[in-house]
């Protein structure tokens, strides 16, 4: 029997394994999309979700020219988002809190930031640092 989750889930959680695991190290690489979803037996726009969502996450690292490769840190980061899934203590956003949002990202994406770049201004934020801060 298939889990319940949906196929780019199922997959999601197959590259979190291999990297929480070892068996995908940082630096190692994973098949360009196409290639991936035709292993797969699924759609190129499915497994471009998925990489979409390990790169926002920190777990991949997608490079123009050199593909996509295993983040550094990864395995930690692996780790931490699988207990939270066996704690099933993820937190739903409040939809109030996403409102607030949807203007930023927008003008974010119209200005080129890629999610990634602004999940890291997110990030960036929440510790207290200004666009004015040293890196």
């Amino acid at each position: 029997m298939s889990p319940p989750y949906p196929p780019y889930e199922q997959v999601r959680r197959e590259i979190l394994e291999q990297v929480r695991t070892g068996e995908l190290r940082p630096g190692d690489r994973l098949p360009a999309i196409r290639a991936h979803a035709e292993d797969l037996g699924l759609s190129a726009g499915t497994v471009a979700r998925v990489y979409k969502l390990l790169e926002e996450s920190q777990v991949i690292v997608t490079r123009r020219g050199a593909g996509t490769t295993i983040a550094p840190g990864a395995a930690q980061v692996a780790r931490r988002l699988a207990e939270s899934e066996r704690r099933g203590d993820e937190v739903r956003a409040d939809d109030v809190l996403v409102g607030l949002f949807v203007g930023p990202i927008a003008t974010a994406r119209a200005r080129g930031a890629r999610d990634v770049e602004i999940l890291a201004a997110v990030r960036a934020a929440l510790a207290g640092k200004s666009g004015g801060d040293a890196a």
